[in-house]
């Protein structure tokens, strides 16, 4: 079962995301997990809304930037489970991608 701030990679358009959803909401078909994105990484990894990661971290091939305004419900079934996950996050770096996320709904957030 996904837990919260692991790297899965998905199916399709196979990129990875991070698991943000709580650990009894990953039981049913469905996660909520945040999308990866090469594409502009030096621009972005600076914005508020974004979390950078280097290549290597957390099981990750290429630099790369969470988008925390991509936080999306995503089929279990989308998910490469049968991979396995690639990584999980520290806390510290799950609190910098809740607060982003924060940043996106304009709240202060933090994780519990």
């Amino acid at each position: 079962m996904p837990e919260p701030g692991e790297v899965y990679w998905t199916l399709g358009d196979p990129r990875p995301c991070i698991v943000v959803s709580r650990e009894e909401l990953n039981r049913g078909d469905y996660i909520v997990g945040v999308l990866l994105t090469t594409q502009r990484v030096q621009e972005r990894r600076s914005l508020p809304n974004c979390v950078p990661f280097q290549t290597g971290e957390f099981g990750l091939t290429k630099d790369c930037v969470a988008q925390a305004e991509s936080i999306t419900m995503i089929a279990k079934d989308n998910l490469d489970l049968a991979r396995g996950r690639s990584g999980a996050l520290t806390d510290e770096r799950f609190r910098d991608l809740v607060r982003a996320i924060g940043h996106v709904i304009s709240s202060d957030c933090e994780p519990v």
